[in-house]
């Protein structure tokens, strides 16, 4: 690695782990200057503002989603139906080793201005993440699994779909409320999408779970002690 690839990935890191303990907001560029003691030079050869910091650590998250999901289809044994729920369970924000990440989006990017926070992270992951996933569907029309016309048009409806679920369940957590009945209304909600999907491809009934019920509820329960 380049001395100024280590320094960027220097600056995120730490700037990652103060927006976590202090928040976002009050968390200032010199105080990451500070703590790596760089000169503002240093910060700003490689980021033009902390908005573009924290784009910046955003893209790299949905860069590790992209691999996890990719690992994830890998690594499935099923057929196209159950690479679909890989793809989805793994490469999407609701898992419980990310808390600390959700609940900084939460606190940033799900307000009234962070919606071009919002939509920069969902194009990233758009980007990476549609040819993985017109790949499963192609594979589950050759096989019989699926059925559905225009087949190369499916993957980018199935990962906005996705993501208007995870801006949904976002803006949920972030209004708080009673956690028994924003989680029911939650999950209610999984089951909507999965329901939409699976019709919308074509697929056996009650095959499509694009997500671990147990594992979102945790995130969900985890996320409220954060809030």
């Amino acid at each position: 690695m380049r001395k100024g690839d280590a320094r960027r990935e220097q600056i995120m890191a730490t700037a990652e782990t103060l927006f976590y303990q202090k928040g976002y907001e009050q968390t200032s560029v010199q105080d990451i200057l500070d703590a790596l003691q760089f000169s503002k030079g240093g910060f700003y050869h490689h980021f033009e503002s902390k908005l573009a910091l924290l784009s910046a650590i955003c893209e790299q998250r949905a860069q590790e989603s992209y691999e996890a999901a990719q690992a994830a289809v890998a690594a499935c044994a099923g057929d196209p139906v159950a690479q679909l729920n890989a793809l989805t369970d793994s490469g999407g924000l609701w898992r419980t080793d990310r808390l600390d990440y959700i609940g900084l989006l939460l606190r940033v990017a799900y307000r009234e201005d962070g919606a071009l926070m919002r939509e920069r992270l969902k194009q990233s992951t758009l980007e990476l993440m549609l040819p993985l996933m017109n790949g499963v569907i192609a594979a589950g029309v050759e096989s019989g699994v699926f059925v559905l016309p225009r087949a190369s048009l499916a993957g980018e409806l199935v990962l906005r779909l996705t993501a208007q679920f995870t801006d949904e369940v976002a803006l949920a957590l972030a209004r708080g409320g009673d956690e028994s009945e924003q989680l029911s209304d939650i999950l209610s909600r999984l089951e909507l999408y999965r329901h939409t999907i699976e019709r919308m491809l074509g697929a056996p009934f009650g095959s499509v779970t694009l997500y671990d019920m147990q594992h979102l509820a945790a995130v969900c329960r985890g996320i409220a002690g954060k809030m």
